[in-house]
C-alpha cells in the first residue's frame, strides 16, 4: 500500500534511540541504551536499544524489533499506521491510498465515529437544549473558554438522539454499538443511547483522536459519571484524560498533577496548572504510570482528601515508583478536593498546595502514624514496625535516619531504635529484595547458541551467509526460530537491501522468529566473524557427533541384551567409525 522507497526513506531517517526516548527514558551502556520496558513491568532494565543497528530488544519479555515493530507495539496500531505516525515526525509525508475499492479498518472507522458523535454532542451543548449543561458549569466556575478547549459536549434527553443523528450520517448500528455509544434493546429490535441527559467530556488518545466519553449526569441519576465501555480503541486502564492536551507542558515542566475528577482537572488547568492529568476515576494502572513517565519525571499526587482518596494516593505511589518516577504529595487543606479548594480559597490555593507537596515517605509515615493511637504503648509498637517496614524500602541511609528522626517524636522513642527496627527487618526478610522479574531460563545448548551466532553473523555478513549456505542445510537447523530466519535468509537477495537485517524483521511471518533475530542482532558484534564461523560450525559437528555417539551406545546395549549379534557387530562398526 505504501510505496517501498518511502518504508526506506523513513527507516534511514528515523533515529530509534530519538524516537523510543519519547516513551521509554534511556540510558547510554556501552554502545547501547538501556531502559524500563514499556511492555512489562520490572524493577531492573532490561530493554535494550542498539543506535548502531537500529533495533530494540527486551532480556525480559523477549519483544524485539525495529523502529516500525516499536511504534506499532507501543501505540498498539498497524505497520501503514506505523509508517504514518513515523513519518509525521520525521517530516515525510506517507499519503493515504485513494483508489476506488479500498476498504478502510475497522478501527479508522470506530475514529470516525467517535468523532461524529464528539461534534454532535458539541453543537447539542450550544443549541438551546444544552442549557442546563452550561448552566452546571457555570455553577461549577467553568467558563465557556475551557468548555471548549476541552470539547464539552451535551447528550440530550431522550432515547436514541445520537443514534438517529449518526444513522443519518450512514453509519452503520453495529458500528455504533461497538464504539460503545448505544446499547441494543431488551427484547426488541433496534438500539437506545448510553448516554443520555448527561455533561459530556471527550476522551482523547495522545494522538488527540477521540476514542471514548465520559458523561456526568445532571439530574442526580446514578451513576454519577457514565464511562465508555472498552472498545478496539479505548481501554479505560491505558487512557489518562486530558494528557493530549496537557502533555507538552508535562514535558516542558517534567512534571505531572495528578487530580482524581474531570472536573478538578477543568478546574486546575482553568487556574492555571495546565500540567495536569485525571486517571478517569478509576483505579491507576501499570499501563497509565508507563504513560505518564514518558512525559513527566515527577507526579505530584492532588487525589481527594478523604479516606478513599487516601488509600488511592498509597496504592498509586508504588506502582509511579515502578515506573522510576519519583512522587510528591499535595495536601488540600480545607476542600476535600482540587476543584473545591479552588472555588473556597482561590487558583493561588491550589498553586501553593502543589508547590508545597511532600515527598512520598512523609505521605506514608503520616499514615501510618494517624492510624494509631500515639497514648497506647502497644499501638506505639505497631507504627514503629509499619514505618520501620517503610523505611527497609529504602536503600539510602541518610534518608533512612533523616525519615527516623521526623517518626521518632511522636513515637516517643529515639530514632535509633527505628532504624535498629529497619535493621532487623532487612536482615529476616532481605530474601525479598531479590528481583522476581526474571525467570530463569534452561541454558542453551551449545548447538543452539552456535546456531544464533551463525544466523546473526549471516545477516550481517554476505560472505558468512555464503559459506553457511554451503555447509547447513534449512531442515539441519534444530532451533524452530533458527530454521525460520534461514528460510527467508536462504531465498532472499540480500544485495539488493541496505538493511539485511530490517527486511527480515519486516518479511518473516512469525512473530517469535522476530523477537529472536532482534534478540541476537542487539548483541555486540563479533571482532573476527569468519574464525567465529568456523567455531560454531566445528561446535555442531561435535555436539552432534556426542549425541550420535550416546545413541549408538544405548542402542548397542539393547541389542547385546536382546542377543541380536548381527545387528550388535554392525552398531559397533558404526560407533567405531563415528568415534574415529
Amino acid at each position: 500500500m505504501i510505496p517501498s522507497q518511502i518504508i526506506e526513506e523513513i527507516r534511514n531517517k528515523s533515529d530509534i534511540v530519538k524516537i523510543v526516548s519519547e516513551y521509554v527514558k534511556l540510558r547510554k551502556t556501552g554502545k547501547n541504551y538501556v531502559g524500563p520496558c514499556p511492555f512489562h513491568s520490572e524493577k531492573n532494565p532490561s530493554f535494550t536499544v542498539s543506535q548502531e543497528k537500529q533495533l530494540f530488544h527486551c532480556f525480559g519479555c523477549g519483544e524485539g524489533g525495529n523502529v516500525f515493530a516499536f511504534i506499532m507495539k507501543i501505540e498498539n496500531i498497524g505497520f501503514a499506521e506505523a509508517a504514518e505516525e513515523l513519518g509525521s515526525k520525521i517530516g515525510i509525508a506517507v499519503s493515504k491510498p485513494t483508489a476506488s475499492g479500498v476498504s478502510r479498518t475497522e478501527k479508522e472507522k470506530l475514529y470516525e465515529v467517535t468523532l461524529l458523535a464528539a461534534k454532535f454532542f458539541r453543537s447539542s451543548f450550544e443549541e438551546a437544549r444544552g442549557q442546563a449543561a452550561r448552566d452546571y458549569l457555570r455553577q461549577r466556575g467553568i467558563d465557556e473558554k475551557t468548555a471548549k478547549t476541552f470539547g464539552l459536549g451535551y447528550a440530550p434527553e431522550g432515547w436514541d438522539h445520537l443514534f438517529r443523528h449518526l444513522i443519518s450520517r450512514g453509519v452503520a448500528p453495529n458500528l455504533i454499538e461497538k464504539a460503545g455509544l448505544t446499547l441494543p434493546r431488551e427484547g426488541k429490535d433496534g438500539y437506545y443511547d448510553r448516554f443520555r441527559n448527561r455533561l459530556m467530556f471527550p476522551i482523547l488518545d495522545t494522538r488527540s483522536r477521540v476514542i471514548a466519553f465520559s458523561g456526568r449526569s445532571l439530574k442526580d441519576e446514578e451513576p454519577k459519571y457514565l464511562n465508555s465501555p472498552d472498545t478496539p480503541i479505548y481501554h479505560k486502564g491505558e487512557i489518562i484524560f486530558g494528557l493530549s492536551l496537557t502533555k507538552d507542558e508535562i514535558k516542558t515542566e517534567k512534571a505531572a498533577v495528578l487530580v482524581e475528577g474531570n472536573l478538578d482537572l477543568l478546574s486546575a488547568y482553568q487556574a492555571g496548572i495546565t500540567n495536569v492529568a485525571a486517571p478517569l476515576g478509576t483505579a491507576l494502572t501499570v499501563s497509565q504510570c508507563k504513560l505518564l513517565a514518558r512525559f513527566a519525571d515527577t507526579v505530584v499526587l492532588a487525589f481527594d482528601a478523604d479516606s478513599a482518596g487516601g488509600a488511592a494516593t498509597e496504592r498509586s505511589i508504588e506502582l509511579l515508583r515502578g515506573q522510576g518516577l519519583k512522587v510528591k504529595v499535595a495536601e488540600l487543606k480545607g476542600a476535600k478536593d482540587p476543584d473545591e479548594l479552588i472555588r473556597k480559597a482561590g487558583p493561588a490555593a491550589l498553586k501553593l498546595a502543589i508547590d508545597a507537596a511532600f515527598p512520598f515517605l512523609e505521605f506514608k509515615i503520616k499514615r501510618v502514624l494517624a492510624r494509631h493511637n500515639p497514648s497506647e504503648i502497644e499501638a506505639r509498637s505497631r507504627a514503629l514496625r509499619e514505618i520501620a517496614a517503610i523505611l527497609s524500602q529504602e536503600g539510602d541511609a541518610f534518608v533512612q535516619k533523616e525519615y527516623a528522626k521526623l517518626a521518632a517524636r511522636p513515637l516517643k522513642v529515639d530514632p535509633d531504635s527505628i532504624l535498629a527496627e529497619v535493621k532487623r527487618q532487612k536482615f529476616y526478610f532481605r530474601g525479598n529484595d531479590k528481583d522476581l522479574r526474571r525467570v530463569t531460563e534452561k541454558p542453551a545448548s551449545k548447538i543452539i547458541e552456535a546456531e544464533k551466532n551463525l544466523i546473526a553473523l549471516s545477516v550481517q555478513n554476505q560472505a558468512v551467509l555464503e559459506n553457511l549456505k554451503n555447509e547447513m542445510k534449512i531442515e539441519e537447523f534444530s532451533c524452530p526460530e533458527a530454521r525460520s530466519i534461514a528460510e527467508l535468509l536462504y531465498a532472499a537477495d540480500l544485495t539488493r537491501t541496505d538493511n539485511p537485517s530490517h527486511f527480515l524483521l519486516e518479511n518473516l511471518p512469525d512473530e517469535t522468529a522476530k523477537n529472536f533475530l532482534a534478540k541476537i542482532l542487539v548483541s555486540e558484534n563479533a571482532d573476527n566473524p569468519e574464525t567465529m564461523f568456523k567455531d560454531c560450525l566445528q561446535v555442531i559437528k561435535t555436539e552432534r557427533s556426542k549425541s550420535k555417539i550416546e545413541a549408538l551406545k544405548i542402542e548397542l546395549g539393547e541389542a547385546e541384551k536382546a542377543g541380536e549379534s548381527k545387528k550388535a557387530a554392525e552398531l559397533l562398526l558404526a560407533l567405531k567409525n563415528e568415534i574415529s
